[in-house]
């Protein structure tokens, strides 16, 4: 199978408090059995950074009314050294996902996040 279109993500700026990226109208990207999503966060810091960011992926067992996760299933750190700097991951046995954004302290707002994923096409 081949990997999907790229989707991206509304771009999030003035970051202070954890904000989610929003794919077409929905924080949710849903998985069919057997799917993957490589995801691929870009973290643009600003001017002599202190704070970096924080990455939380969340799951979902519902599809009318999402009930989030409190606990993020995976959540790491992209540091403030590179400008810009991505970093991908893989998602996947999750029925459906969101992903939230932080800083990692209370000095920066961060101006620049995106985001974008790409399915493996494989579905059971």
């Amino acid at each position: 199978m081949t990997w999907g279109t790229e989707t991206a993500a509304t771009q999030l700026t003035s970051i202070t408090a954890e904000q989610f990226f929003s794919f077409g109208g929905s924080t949710w990207v849903y998985l069919n059995p057997g799917e993957a999503a490589h995801v691929q966060v870009k973290y643009n810091p600003v001017g002599s950074p202190t704070d970096h960011l924080i990455v939380a992926v969340y799951g979902t067992l519902d599809d009318a009314t999402q009930v989030s996760d409190v606990t993020p299933f995976m959540e790491f750190t992209v540091d403030k050294g590179s400008d810009p700097n991505y970093v991908s991951f893989i998602v996947s046995g999750l029925y459906g996902y969101r992903i939230g954004v932080r800083r990692s302290g209370t000095t920066d707002t961060i101006t620049d996040a995106d985001c974008s994923y790409r399915k493996d096409g494989v579905s059971l």
